[in-house]
């Protein structure tokens, strides 16, 4: 894809991975609007994007993915702002696996990344005036290899896989020309990462913090820049549709099938 002119549309991009998406596809030409549940942050990183690419290359939507009528309002106003909509990006996602906090968890990843691919997908819809493009669904190497200390994420990881599988597939996503992959990244050095690293007790279930040591050490940790690199090469390749894209520090990265044939 030409990104050039596009307009994309990232959740959760007002810091970490989803900061560093909004900043590639600026740099390459796109309108971007960061939709993000933090409101301090959100304007401050659209503030200093406006700064650096221009007032009217990107805008700020508080939404919380949970929210149905926060997400179609952040779609809407993109639509509005910008005149369409061609790449999703669903890359809000936490982390808790506490008793007061896994079902959250379930409900950001999971139904957060379903509500973004559903808009998505109706927004794209040529049948609706779209004129296809892609989703980019973010899962996690936590997602397709078991992670001992977090089971709740790791489940939310492996569901948006699959859910992704079955949507590319999809005669909706078929006729509309639209693009569906997921990114696996293993461990980046995101906000939600660092809390893990410095031995934040609520992200892991019955781990010590040599035992976390020992495991990010292990997998090695990625750079925002290293994977928005990966994250553009993926979008501007049109040739890659139906893929997960895998990525780890120590491993390097590996696209695999996502899908197969559709009956």
């Amino acid at each position: 894809m030409k990104v050039e002119g596009k307009v994309a549309l990232i959740t959760g991009g007002a810091s970490g991975m989803g900061k560093g998406f909004t900043e590639s596809l600026l740099k390459a030409g796109a309108k971007v609007s960061v939709v993000d549940y933090n409101a301090e942050s959100g304007n401050a990183t659209t503030e200093e994007l406006k700064t650096k690419y221009g007032e009217d290359k990107v805008i700020f939507c508080q939404c919380n993915v949970t929210s149905q009528s926060d997400f179609e309002a952040a779609f809407k106003r993109t639509k509005d702002t910008f005149g369409g909509i061609d790449i999703v990006v669903n890359n809000a996602g936490i982390g808790g696996e506490t008793d007061d906090m896994w079902e959250k968890v379930v409900d950001v990843n999971v139904k957060g990344t379903l509500r973004g691919t559903r808009l998505g997908m109706n927004y794209l819809s040529k049948d609706n005036g779209g004129n296809g493009g892609l989703i980019v669904n973010m899962s996690s190497a936590g997602g397709l290899n078991p992670n001992p200390f977090s089971p709740t994420y790791g489940c939310t990881k492996a569901g948006i896989i699959h859910a992704t599988r079955c949507y590319a597939i999809s005669p909706a996503a078929v006729q509309s020309n639209i693009r569906l992959m997921v990114m696996c990244p293993a461990f980046v050095d995101t906000p939600l990462f660092k809390n893990l690293a410095a031995g934040d007790s609520t992200q892991t279930i019955g781990a010590s913090p040599e035992q976390i040591t020992a495991f990010i050490q292990h997998i090695g940790v990625l750079t925002i820049e290293e994977v928005s690199n990966i994250f553009m090469e993926m979008v501007e390749d049109d040739t890659k549709t139906g893929l997960i894209l895998t990525c780890a520090k120590n491993t390097g990265t590996k696209y695999g099938t996502l899908v197969l044939q559709a009956p």
